[in-house]
């Protein structure tokens, strides 16, 4: 079965967000026995202060984190821009949880998110074990049906200098 990542991103923010997953893991574990988890820690949290549980594999920074991404079975994420819109582009299905209080996650990204119909909003503060739990077995391995990200930017952007010149 491949992997159920948890990704915190570039910051120490979502510093909560791996000891719910971490919380979470034996909940799931015992429904999917064969469940792997990878938390990624991002350039901010040392690897080595997260207390994991046997089958849980801790990593610090990820070079090209997208492309081990495309290989899970479901994401679960803090809610960056960046982030979000690889895995809408990824197809992958993810939970992802805005930053309480950060106007450009709960406003912007989120509404990225809505407008491609991608991901499932979080809210870290209402989220207990159990209930992420829950939406990860109802998540996990889940066919998306996201709206396609437009590829075209550059040859659109040329078009545009092109009259221009």
């Amino acid at each position: 079965m491949p992997p159920w990542f948890c990704a915190i991103g570039g910051t120490s923010a979502g510093r909560s967000l791996p000891d719910l997953c971490i919380a979470t893991y034996p909940l799931v574990k015992k429904k999917v026995p064969n469940l792997q988890m990878i938390l990624v820690c991002g350039p901010r949290v040392p690897p080595e202060s997260i207390k994991a549980p046997e089958g849980v594999k801790v990593l610090g920074y990820v070079p090209n984190l997208y492309r081990h991404l495309g290989a899970a079975d479901l994401c679960i994420v803090s809610g960056g821009g960046t982030i979000t819109l690889e895995l809408t582009a990824l197809e992958k299905p993810f939970l992802y949880f805005p930053l309480e209080k950060h106007f450009e996650q709960e406003v912007s990204v989120a509404n990225v998110c809505k407008r491609h119909r991608a991901g499932v909003r979080m809210t870290s503060s209402k989220t207990t074990p159990e209930s992420l739990a829950k939406a990860i077995l109802s998540n996990l391995g889940k066919t998306v049906d996201y709206a396609k990200i437009p590829i075209n930017g550059s040859k659109e952007a040329a078009k545009t200098i092109d009259g221009l010149l």
